[in-house]
């Protein structure tokens, strides 16, 4: 996900739509989720409506993430919705100013290392082991079964069976 600081001090989206790369002002585009998702309304109104503030969203992150990600998709799904705010990125010289000299940022969202799993063998070590027998007991849904051996063998006149 792509962050960049627009030329009026916002922060905006950088989305590729077929029309090429385009910027989303955040903060006037939060009214895409309303009235469905004021939540996510509610967060990217809250963190960008005072500007650039990159520390603070940075901050934040763990609770933008999923509103931003949410945007991008709306853009890429509808670009011409009526509450999004786009420009062209290709119009725009990302210029650093004196007092602000971080003009983008590209996060990578990552899972925590140990919950990785990139070659499949946590899923595949899961998926033929056997649970042990102290957790088949200590598990409340467990039901008891009961076996019961039913023979298909058929008697014969003799009321032997042979097969």
């Amino acid at each position: 996900m792509k962050l960049a600081l627009m030329t009026d001090e916002t922060i905006g989206l950088v989305v590729t739509l077929p029309n090429g790369p385009q910027i989303i002002d955040i903060a006037r585009s939060a009214g895409v989720f309303v009235p469905h998702d004021p939540l996510s309304s509610g967060l990217l109104n809250g963190a960008f409506k005072d500007g650039a503030d990159w520390p603070s969203i940075l901050k934040h992150w763990e609770r933008l993430q999923w509103p931003l990600r949410r945007l991008a998709l709306i853009a890429e799904s509808c670009p011409d919705h009526p509450s999004l705010v786009v420009q062209s990125l290709a119009d725009r010289q990302l210029k650093g100013e004196s007092a602000i000299p971080i003009v983008a940022i590209d996060i990578t969202d990552m899972q925590p290392l140990d919950e990785r799993d990139p070659t499949g063998w946590r899923a595949m070590k899961r998926q033929f082991v056997t649970p042990s027998q102290e957790a088949v007991e200590a598990d409340p849904t467990a039901t008891a079964e009961t076996a019961q051996v039913i023979g298909f063998a058929r008697p014969n006149k003799d009321e032997s069976s042979k097969r």
